[in-house]
């Protein structure tokens, strides 16, 4: 921005070099012309400054957000699978039954000591029953 300013410093020494002064209308308003543009020169340079600041200020933002994905989701999802099914049981002791959804074929957690047949359970993905009826028993359990 440093060329703006020196433009605004030539066209000013050229005006005194002229001999362009306040007496005349045609004077005031070169003088004038030229004050506005070293206000705006100036005010460019200063925006400027405050841009490249702003810049700096992001990439760091930018960087910091990057090392907070990498630290966050670094793991693979194989030692997330490996690390869940080590874990099926809770210090509380509640243990958890993994289910294939026979539609659509995810995998479905359900706990083991809450669960009951009698309820119709929905796949989350599909939305369809997890657990068909068997017509064949007509609601007799078979041993």
């Amino acid at each position: 921005m440093s060329k703006l300013s020196e433009k605004v410093a030539y066209l000013k020494g050229l005006a005194e070099g002229l001999g362009v002064n306040g007496e005349t209308d045609q004077g005031r308003l070169m003088l004038a012309m030229i004050k506005t543009l070293e206000e705006f020169a100036d005010e460019i340079e200063d925006l400027d400054e405050k841009v490249g600041e702003l810049e700096e200020y992001v990439e760091e933002i930018d960087n910091d957000v990057s090392d907070m994905e990498e630290a966050l989701f670094s793991e693979d999802e194989e030692d997330e699978d490996d690390e869940y099914d080590e874990d099926d049981d809770d210090e509380d002791g509640d243990s958890l039954i993994e289910y294939e959804c026979p539609h659509c074929g995810t995998v479905i957690f359900f706990d083991e000591e809450a669960f009951d047949m009698e309820q119709e359970h929905l796949c989350p993905n599909c939305s369809r029953k997890v657990f068909e009826e068997d017509e064949d028993t007509d609601g007799e359990d078979e041993e």
